[in-house]
């Protein structure tokens, strides 16, 4: 099948529901409804317009939770619900917080507040801002003593029977961009040829070119991306929109795994996959 040639004054949070929510940002629906021609047509990381904004706030917040040396400074990870959440504390003083949480490619900010509970506990309550049908209020208790920091908590929607509770418990993971993880390391690793791709099918070629973006930590609003990479230990939900974060090896591969997974939906049965 050979083919040619991202101290706010408050806690600051991104919730996730399984319901879905109005889009936060067109770049983030654009990121992964691209279009095999528009991925052809040139280089991935300028098709969309602009870096979307919450992005360039989720990055802003990092740089600050980076230069912390706050223990509840941190990315907490887990499941919430059927899809997996990263609540990330950025800054803080004695009474308030702030950072933001990303999910299944929504993003919500919250405030509230912050007090100790005991030499190693916290106790954090946060809203988040009211004007989505989904917004609900987090309850959870950061416990700094033992083995591993834990981060647990429940979630309660503002209007009743919008979406169920939720109850979760996270631990505080490191994220660096990796490019040895995964089942397809190479595609991030160096730059890809035909004999790497030719032989796979459309369903294979479609996570090898999305993990690309999940190894940079791109939260997927697509169902099916979120269930294969929701399950894997390394991926940690950290963006919205990633394309400026792809290198350029990256975006050769991007474009040619499109051209593979064009070519083996249209021929499947051809080649007797």
């Amino acid at each position: 099948m050979r083919l040619p040639g991202f101290l706010f004054t408050i806690l600051l949070i991104f919730s996730c529901q399984n319901n879905p929510q109005k889009a936060t940002s067109d770049n983030n629906e654009k990121n992964e409804n691209l279009t095999v021609n528009e991925a052809l047509r040139g280089d991935v990381r300028k098709i969309g317009g602009s870096k979307a904004t919450e992005q360039a706030l989720i990055e802003q917040a990092l740089n600050a939770m980076a230069a912390g040396t706050d223990p509840l400074l941190g990315c907490w990870v887990g499941m919430f619900g059927e899809n997996k959440i990263n609540i990330s504390i950025t800054q803080r003083n004695a009474t308030e917080a702030v950072g933001f949480t990303v999910c299944a490619g929504n993003f919500r900010p919250i405030k509230g507040t912050v007090k100790a509970d005991g030499e190693n506990r916290f106790l954090l309550s946060m809203d988040e801002p009211g004007d989505n049908k989904y917004d609900g209020h987090f309850e959870f208790a950061i416990s700094l003593g033992g083995n591993e920091p834990l981060l647990s908590g429940t979630w309660r929607p503002f209007k009743t029977g919008v979406v169920a509770n939720r109850e979760y418990s996270l631990t505080k993971k490191l994220f660096t961009n990796k490019t040895d993880v995964g089942t397809y390391p190479q595609a991030s690793a160096r730059e890809l040829s035909y004999e790497d791709v030719e032989n796979l099918g459309s369903d294979e070629l479609r996570v090898m070119r999305n993990e690309i973006y999940a190894r940079h930590g791109y939260s997927f609003r697509d169902k099916a991306m979120r269930n294969v990479f929701d399950a894997l230990e390394w991926y940690i939900p950290m963006g919205v929109d990633i394309r400026h974060q792809l290198t350029d090896t990256e975006v050769r591969n991007i474009s040619l795994i499109y051209r593979y997974e064009k070519y083996a939906e249209e021929n499947y049965d051809d080649y007797g996959r």
